[in-house]
């Protein structure tokens, strides 16, 4: 008999203004900032604040700014550098926005320094066509882009918000839909309608190259997300699934578990580090988020466990912890994204075709 889940998804703030559909959000990992992009070409920038209400602690979520990207069609994707100071736009006109402040020196603390005017510092020009997704490394001096066009290009980040193209991968036979970069390593994973995921590294002698290609979904692979040890990468695909990919060897993935449960495509998985909640959680990897075109959020908790056939072997183990169905009522959610800050483990956002953005809390039930 299956037990209810632990805990519960709480809605914490909705926020309109948004013309059309909303694709992305994007935490900012050094201010209390989220980032939100839409089919209206626009940048909205939100901040929060902890609050003491009568019944307890809340957040408190305010526009702060809108960005008039000049993209002139959708903005697909957004990403924070990890300073925190820069954001990267990927637009359907295939291009990717750089943008920044002239004077962006306030205490990481505050944020009202960041409603002042934002500037496009650069824009990285290249793709043939849609850009799909773009990340920075965890270094901050890579950036990671995809597009319809069947490439990935890696920009490297000089200073004054200079980019130069270190290379041009074209080994999906497909349009790809998303890339990310593992947490503490610069190896770059890549997924795409050709159902197959890509790994990269670095060749010191020569350029940049895929090491692996990860097989298994039955259809396109749409979204990818490493675990914050960096030992696993999730993906999720329009097959209904969720694979979970093992680092075997330095340059070896292979899948080790695949997690059922959504009806419909998985858009967007975010693996964050998650809360304790009960004796449960020993062993766990953190919280996998996912999402797409059933409406309904799960939150996994991912962990290793014994083998109870061979106990001196472990083996990774999923439950569901949470979930919550028509979270944007009848639409299809574009995006799921945990807040990296500490403190705020239990806090994602999400982004759907009703051009809102969410915002929500796992608690314990």
């Amino acid at each position: 008999m299956d037990q209810d889940p632990p805990a519960t998804i709480k809605q914490v703030a909705q926020l309109e203004g948004h013309d059309d559909r909303a694709w992305h959000v994007a935490w900012n990992p050094a201010r209390p900032l989220l980032a939100s992009c839409s089919a209206d070409k626009n940048v909205r920038l939100y901040n929060y604040i902890t609050s003491t209400e009568l019944d307890g602690p809340s957040l408190k979520f305010s526009h702060l700014t809108t960005i008039p990207t000049g993209h002139s069609k959708t903005v697909r994707a957004v990403a924070w550098s990890p300073s925190g100071k820069a954001l990267a736009t990927a637009s359907f006109d295939s291009n990717i926005g750089i943008w920044a402040q002239e004077e962006a020196d306030g205490e990481d603390g505050e944020a009202a320094n960041a409603g002042g005017e934002w500037e496009c510092m650069s824009l990285l020009e290249g793709h043939e066509t849609e850009c799909k997704s773009v990340a920075y490394s965890s270094s901050g001096n890579l950036l990671a882009s995809c597009s319809r066009d069947k490439t990935v290009w890696i920009w490297e980040a000089h200073p004054d918000y200079d980019f130069e193209c270190m290379g041009v991968l074209m080994e999906h036979s497909q349009d790809v839909k998303c890339v990310a970069w593992h947490p503490t390593e610069e190896i770059l994973a890549s997924a795409s309608y050709d159902d197959t995921i890509k790994l990269y590294v670095d060749d010191p002698q020569e350029d940049w190259f895929c090491f692996q290609t990860l097989s298994g979904h039955a259809s396109t692979v749409w979204a990818l997300a490493f675990s914050p040890d960096g030992r696993y990468l999730a993906s999720g695909s329009d097959d209904c699934t969720i694979r979970i990919w093992e680092r075997a060897q330095e340059h070896q993935w292979e899948c080790v578990d695949v997690l059922e449960g959504h009806e419909r495509s998985v858009y967007s998985i975010s693996w964050g580090k998650g809360k304790p909640l009960d004796s449960g959680d020993a062993g766990s990897l953190g919280w996998l988020a996912s999402t797409g075109g059933d409406g309904i959020i799960h939150v996994w908790e991912i962990g290793v466990a014994q083998d109870t056939n061979e106990p001196s072997k472990k083996v990774v183990k999923h439950r569901v912890i949470a979930k919550i169905a028509q979270a944007h009522d009848v639409h299809d959610i574009n995006c799921v994204v945990w807040c990296p800050r500490e403190g705020f483990e239990d806090l994602f956002a999400t982004a759907a075709d009703d051009g809102l953005v969410k915002v929500w809390k796992v608690a314990a039930s």
